[in-house]
């Protein structure tokens, strides 16, 4: 016999075995939806909440999140020299070194997503690709409620360009693309117990700021690259955020409860930030 109740605002299902009461979960995810955040502290409450999520702390998470200034990402192999960091200085970008793999990103015009799960959680339960595949497939029903028509990437070889700094410079296995231009770039950390994953929707795109912010790099080198707001439609982060909540909850048929960050989840983001993500030890550790 099982009963659902909510317990620390989130619905679990009761279940009466021969040992009494215990608690399950039930097939839900967590939704956040945040405006603009500091480069810094949004990569510290990426990290605050998969750890959370892996220690029980928090369900899994779809996080949705902006950026306060333009800011350059990193990818966590990648080498510093391959950003042009006294262009980023003199305009005023962050260059913030993130857990996920992949190259430069340049983020601007954009909304980011985050998935932070268990790996025993039903829709995630199984490799890299898989997992990938899930999400991209989600993300391009989020892209056709809003008119555009895009398309996952099915390519799994290293192409020969693959030293480019820039990690939108050619779509690899599962990410998405618009009439052939890669719109959606997305990287993966993987623990022994979970995952997170990382990815930037582009709803605008500029060029040559990419390569001011790059070392070695011209315009021409982003010819695949595109923006959503370029392919024929008009969205709004309003709109895109409403989009991807309602197709991860139909895609990986989970029910999508919006929520906040807890306590636990923002004092180790703060921690994070202040002692990992802001300092110099860590993004220029490379």
């Amino acid at each position: 016999m099982s009963v659902s109740v909510i317990r620390d605002r989130f619905p679990v299902t009761l279940a009466l075995t021969g040992d009494g009461l215990r608690f399950s979960a039930m097939r839900f995810m967590r939704f956040i939806a945040q405006g603009k955040q500091p480069a810094a502290f949004n990569m510290a409450l990426d990290e605050a909440v998969s750890e959370a999520v892996r220690k029980g702390l928090s369900p899994p998470t779809l996080r949705l999140y902006q950026w306060d200034t333009p800011s350059v990402t990193i990818g966590y192999f990648q080498k510093v020299s391959d950003i042009n960091t006294g262009y980023c200085a003199d305009m005023g970008y962050p260059v913030i070194r993130r857990m996920t793999g992949g190259r430069a990103v340049l983020h601007d015009d954009e909304l980011t997503y985050s998935v932070s799960s268990l790996t025993d959680f039903p829709p995630f339960r199984g490799t890299l690709i898989d997992n990938y595949t899930i999400i991209s497939g989600a993300l391009l029903q989020g892209l056709a409620a809003g008119g555009i028509k895009a398309c996952m990437s099915m390519s799994v070889k290293r192409p020969r360009d693959h030293a480019s700094p820039a990690c939108f410079k050619t779509a690899s296995y599962g990410e998405v693309t618009v009439s052939g231009k890669k719109v959606i770039g997305s990287a993966q950390k993987r623990f022994h117990d979970g995952f997170l994953q990382q990815g930037s929707v582009m709803l605008g795109f500029r060029a040559k700021e990419l390569c001011n912010v790059l070392n070695g790099c011209a315009e021409k080198d982003f010819r695949d690259i595109g923006a959503i707001n370029s392919a024929g439609a008009e969205m709004s982060f309003t709109e895109m955020k409403l989009f991807l909540k309602a197709a991860f909850e139909k895609d990986l048929h989970v029910t999508m409860i919006s929520d906040t960050p807890n306590k636990f989840e923002l004092s180790l983001a703060k921690e994070l930030e202040e002692k990992k993500y802001a300092t110099r030890e860590w993004n220029f550790m490379r």
